[in-house]
């Protein structure tokens, strides 16, 4: 994690998701270009990306089944152990714990079928 703090991505990411909800084009718009803004970052910070997503995503009444598919089935590949040269343990623990939550609420989540409703 060359280029960014553990911190940093998780505050960055609701920023910009905030500002792409200011733009008055709903949620999925917002979440899609927040998701698409950060990309192949690097292994460990695809871990972050996709479970600050989750988090976002957990806020909302329904959530569009893709996102659950994908953000699971990404997560539930986590392995702490291959994430020690970029943090710290108690960052791994952190994320680990975080995961868990996300993984466990988009199982729970009611889906959204439909991809762009609101």
């Amino acid at each position: 994690m060359e280029d960014w703090e553990y911190n940093e991505i998780f505050e960055v990411i609701n920023e910009d998701y905030n500002d792409f909800l200011s733009l008055n084009r709903g949620h999925e718009y917002a979440i899609a270009r927040t998701k698409n803004e950060y990309v192949n970052l690097g292994k460990t910070e695809d871990f972050i990306v996709d479970t600050a997503v989750g988090e976002i995503l957990l806020s909302q009444d329904k959530v569009y089944i893709g996102y659950i598919e994908g953000i699971t089935k990404r997560l539930s590949m986590f392995y702490p152990q291959e994430a020690e040269a970029d943090l710290t343990l108690e960052e791994i623990q952190d994320l680990s714990k975080r995961i868990n939550k996300v993984i466990e609420g988009l199982r729970n989540a009611e889906v959204d079928y439909n991809s762009s409703a609101e």
